[in-house]
């Protein structure tokens, strides 16, 4: 159904108003910084295998797609996954995929560009922590071809 000249006005209004409330919350989650990248931190602490898991959700992977890509056992990743929700520091989509639930990173992590300061983090707890994932990555390939 094609649009009104009065509704297309009305959209483009509401559109506008749309980007200045998040400009303002932007603003906001910019001076609080430390407001929201203290408690991060503190939970994340030295502990890799949350970085791994928070650094590897994009807003397309499932929760089965996170445990493959960071080679941590099951349960140990739905309780990673559960704690970084719990703390608001990612959310769940409502869509699932086959059955598994997709993650986002909520968007105060997003616009603080959270992502860098982990992955420095990570690396300097264990500087060969992107090597050994890597290799895990290949190793994992090898048992599959060798299985199949």
């Amino acid at each position: 159904m094609p649009e009104t000249p009065e509704t297309h006005i009305e959209i483009n209004e509401i559109k506008r108003e749309v980007r200045e409330i998040r400009q303002t919350l932007d603003a906001g989650i910019h001076l609080d910084r430390h407001k929201w990248e203290d408690p991060l931190l503190k939970m994340l602490q030295n502990k890799p295998d949350i970085m791994r898991v928070l650094l590897a959700i994009d807003g397309t992977k499932s929760a089965k797609d996170l445990e493959k890509q960071c080679g941590i056992y099951q349960m140990k990743c739905w309780r990673i996954l559960d704690q970084l929700h719990r703390n608001g520091i990612i959310d769940k989509l409502e869509e699932t995929k086959q059955g598994s639930p997709i993650y986002v990173k909520s968007r105060w992590y997003k616009v603080l560009r959270l992502d860098e300061k982990v992955q420095k983090k990570l690396a300097s707890l264990d500087p060969k922590s992107q090597i050994n994932l890597k290799q895990k990555k290949v190793k994992r390939r090898i048992d599959i071809d060798i299985v199949s």
